[in-house]
């Protein structure tokens, strides 16, 4: 994100509304990565594993996944090679959301628009 806009609350608002989607179609939940982007302020010191248990713990505080588990996500495992990322040193952890409103026996009802399949021989336009 560009500097001028963090600390705005917009990443905080994305992820609300990704709960509502979740919760609206009634959703078991979400799985994501999570880069610990502070990592690497301690990583001659501690590793990987080390450092994500301080966090959950609430003893370290990292910029990224410290606010994803504020929002209710749990730590499940550690990605090595997550992305290219010197802050993290390429690592992340995959992190679950479960749907507190969550019902399995309730299937939402949804409007999904049809596929409108071309003539035959007809070509999609190019854009």
């Amino acid at each position: 994100m560009h500097p001028d806009y963090r600390g705005q609350g917009v990443g905080g608002k994305l992820m609300d509304a990704r709960f509502t989607l979740l919760k609206r179609l009634n959703l078991r939940g979400m799985i994501a990565g999570s880069m610990i982007m502070d990592y690497h302020k301690v990583a001659d010191q501690m590793s990987p594993q080390q450092y994500v248990r301080e966090v959950v713990a609430g003893v370290r505080f990292d910029t990224n996944l410290s606010k994803q588990l504020h929002k209710g996500f749990k730590v499940l495992h550690l990605i090595p090679e997550y992305e290219y990322d010197p802050r993290s040193l390429n690592w992340a952890v995959a992190i679950r959301w479960d749907n507190p409103d969550y019902r399995p026996e309730y299937k939402p009802q949804t409007r999904i628009a049809p596929f409108i399949q071309p003539a035959q021989g007809a070509r999609l336009a190019a854009r």
